[in-house]
């Protein structure tokens, strides 16, 4: 099977923009074209790709799947390429990400990324989700983290992550007393599943503090005001994952995508690239 990497570009560009007129003009190629070589590439793996209606192109299961090797197949063909013609990019990136993943996973990924890449710069904006979905939108970021209701455009990937429940260690919970939840602010998009979440819980509950930063939240428990939502990452040495018994509430999850413009230059391309590449995420 010969994958050619220019049929692997064309497939990722359509997956991302979903229809192949908007993948045509981004690839500077005849719509006739980009249209063949998806075929072609479809005939070559022996599976339907693509759903194709009048609303545009949706991956398949099996598209799925394949957009995961395609993504590893041309950042390696790139990495080879650069490395045995001795051409290192250069340039600066801007990258937006939630406080949540910057403070935890990202770190050794960036790491190992600018060790290989010194002479790319990057500019690390750390905000709220909405934020980041707007200054995304608006071009000021070239790459972005955050939550995927924010963004109305595919991710490139996602996590899927769960929120646990943490209270101090030597927290104790009076089951007479209501339950007293540290709460995400309005503004934050994790703050409906964990309200829905709370619905469901058959016993008293209390919101005694809103937290509008990762900071905060962490603060307001270690302080014992109560229990909050975070992701396993985050949670400090001093505080315990309640055992989510109908005691407690259930564990939300959110998704959290990946997102990179589909013009973007070829050095914020890489760092999504490696960023993918390097992460335990679920792909699309």
């Amino acid at each position: 099977m010969n994958l050619d990497p220019y049929l692997l570009r064309a497939f990722l560009t359509a997956a991302e923009i979903g229809t192949v007129n908007g993948a045509a003009n981004t690839l500077n190629r005849t719509q006739a074209a980009v249209s063949m070589q998806i075929r072609k590439l479809e005939d070559l793996v022996g599976k339907e790709l693509f759903e194709r209606s009048s609303r545009g192109l949706t991956l398949t299961a099996d598209g799925q799947l394949f957009a995961t090797y395609a993504r590893e197949m041309i950042a390696l063909n790139e990495e080879v390429r650069r490395r045995f013609q001795g051409d290192e990019i250069e340039g600066r990136v801007r990258l937006g990400v939630v406080e949540d993943f910057a403070a935890t996973r990202l770190i050794q990924i960036l790491k190992a990324f600018r060790d290989q890449n010194p002479r790319i710069d990057i500019d690390i904006i750390v905000e709220p989700n909405r934020r980041l979905a707007s200054l995304f939108e608006a071009d000021k970021l070239d790459v972005t983290i955050c939550d995927v209701s924010q963004i109305a455009r595919k991710p490139i990937l996602v996590w899927n992550e769960e929120l646990h429940w943490i209270a101090r260690s030597d927290l104790v919970l009076s089951t007479d007393a209501p339950l007293p939840i540290i709460m995400f602010a309005e503004s934050c998009p994790w703050r409906a599943p964990t309200m829905a979440a709370l619905a469901s819980l058959k016993r008293r509950w209390s919101v005694v503090c809103e937290a509008s930063t990762l900071v905060a939240m962490i603060t307001a428990v270690r302080v014992g005001i109560g229990i909050g939502p975070m992701i396993a990452a985050t949670v400090p040495s001093d505080c315990r994952i309640l055992d989510g018994s109908g005691s407690f509430p259930r564990s939300p999850y959110i998704d959290v995508g990946l997102y990179a413009h589909s013009a973007a230059s070829s050095e914020a391309s890489y760092l999504a690239d490696f960023i993918a590449r390097n992460s335990r995420l679920r792909k699309f």
